[in-house]
């Protein structure tokens, strides 16, 4: 009984709100005023801080995206610097001379970009694959170059694809020339070259730090590394770190 007359008075006290809203509409558009007000207030922190976290997340995107931009450019940067040292050994100061007992300039080696496929890791691994095989004239013993430094040769050739030994493995051997003499050099699975022998066995070793070893290939001097001293014996060193981006290799004439 108790519970039906407090329902009945909750009825009257709704009817009598709802028929003055009705009655005094005044009173009820004072009311939505009001509501729409304090919905708008608690609202505005919410809209305040989704507006700072879709800036701050737009502003991360435009900041990846530059950075994605910036090394392409390096990279595209290193490339160029790549092939300007390669033409540097076009345009030499024995460019003119060459032109006068020959009657034409230095010839420009033929040569063909390649790119890594597969591991590119080389810390176990001295050796990788390279997309390129006969089908484009590539040919056992051809330079791999970076720039005009180089960075193996071709072992093993296929329709589409090549093996590439790198001057870090055992498995590479190389006449070096060095203040206008022959030596043999190998690779040691390690970061530098050492000596097996020299060509002439009547010469000394006469070297001095950071001397450039090159190899001789036609008309052109591909850079191997430099001299150095390991246990007061002279070795080649090479780059700690090969770019394996800008790879080219040069083909037989």
């Amino acid at each position: 009984m108790i519970n039906n007359k407090k329902a009945f008075i909750l009825y009257i006290i709704c009817f009598f709100l709802f028929a003055s809203f009705f009655i005094f509409p005044k009173y009820s558009n004072d009311t939505r005023l009001f509501t729409f007000y304090l919905k708008e207030k608690i609202e505005e922190p919410f809209f305040y801080f989704g507006q700072n976290i879709n800036n701050f997340l737009d502003t991360f995107k435009k900041n990846t995206d530059l950075i994605k931009k910036n090394e392409q450019l390096l990279k595209r940067n290193e490339f160029l610097k790549n092939v300007n040292d390669y033409l540097k050994l076009t345009t030499s100061k024995y460019n003119d001379q060459y032109k006068v007992f020959h009657d034409e300039n230095i010839p420009i080696p033929k040569s063909i970009g390649v790119r890594v496929i597969g591991d590119r890791n080389l810390t176990f691994n001295k050796s990788f694959i390279i997309n390129k095989g006969s089908k484009n004239d590539i040919k056992v013993s051809n330079y791999v170059i970076d720039g005009n430094e180089i960075i193996g040769r071709v072992k093993s050739v296929y329709l589409n694809t090549s093996d590439v030994v790198t001057v870090k493995s055992i498995d590479y051997g190389e006449e070096v020339i060095i203040n206008g003499q022959s030596y043999i050099v190998t690779g040691t699975n390690n970061d530098y070259l050492s000596f097996l022998r020299k060509k002439d066995s009547s010469q000394e070793y006469n070297f001095s730090k950071n001397q450039i070893a090159y190899v001789k290939n036609n008309s052109i001097n591909l850079i191997l590394g430099k001299i150095d001293f390991k246990n007061n014996n002279p070795i080649i060193y090479t780059k700690y770190n090969f770019n394996l981006d800008n790879l080219r290799v040069i083909l037989d004439d």
